[in-house]
């Protein structure tokens, strides 16, 4: 299992002029180049190198939040999600967002270097949650990357910002109140990926040995596995269609 590792990475991009000029210079890289010049050693193989990917394009365009519940770039007030797809891009997998609390929550993003402290999830809303301040304002970068292709063959084939209309936002609050309903009530084991319309919570973790602590039915603390949000693939494809193809509309 590929372990993350200290990097080279650049330091935070304080305008996007120049975020857009580390974007023009990855464009069209491989993964494998793009390691040398952050100087990160490839993991012996994709397999083992699950994560690496997304690693790389933090290290190179300065992303900092580091599993903060805030924007990767937080001067921009803008999310870094790397995407792989194929050489149609076709989007190959459903986009994790961030992490769903089951319970405290530490702190959570609002407009610039303010954080608001909840106690527990009983006062968590949308407006307020780690999820709408990642999805408000997204890049979302494009890595040829099917199965088939090793790290020298997998290149970044292209990126857009996205910002979410408001009906989608709509959405996204309709689907984070049907969630976090069941969340609060003690239903959290009974959440199923058939729920949501753009984003689904989804168990987090490879081995499923971690367990964090959650609301139960009878209002007890009992212990499950982490949970996360994800964009549904087919969701995200209709982002990557309306972007990448919109020229030819």
């Amino acid at each position: 299992m590929y372990q993350k590792q200290d990097v080279n990475s650049l330091s935070a991009p304080t305008t996007f002029e120049e975020l857009q000029q580390r974007l023009n210079g990855i464009l069209g890289k491989s993964i494998s180049e793009l390691s040398l010049q952050v100087k990160m050693p490839l993991p012996i193989d994709t397999v083992h190198g699950k994560g690496f990917t997304g690693e790389v394009i933090e290290a190179c365009l300065g992303a900092s939040a580091q599993n903060l519940p805030i924007p990767d770039f937080p001067l921009l007030g803008l999310e870094l999600k790397t995407i792989p797809v194929d050489s149609n891009f076709k989007a190959l997998e459903s986009t994790f967002l961030c992490h769903a609390p089951l319970t405290k929550i530490k702190g959570i993003w609002k407009d610039f270097f303010f954080f608001v402290s909840l106690e527990n999830i009983r006062g968590l809303t949308f407006e307020n949650s780690a999820l709408y301040a990642k999805i408000k304002r997204v890049l979302f970068v494009l890595v040829n990357a099917t199965r088939d292709l090793t790290f020298e063959d997998r290149k970044v084939l292209g990126f857009f910002f996205y910002t979410p209309t408001q009906d989608e936002l709509q959405t996204l609050k309709s689907d984070f109140d049907e969630l976090y309903e069941m969340v609060k009530t003690g239903y959290v084991d009974s959440i199923n990926a058939r729920i949501g319309q753009i984003i689904q919570m989804r168990p987090k973790g490879a081995d499923g040995k971690a367990l964090t602590e959650c609301i139960g039915p009878e209002g007890e603390i009992i212990r499950t596995r982490p949970r996360g949000f994800y964009m549904r693939r087919a969701y995200t494809q209709i982002i990557i269609n309306k972007h990448v193809f919109a020229h030819n509309d």
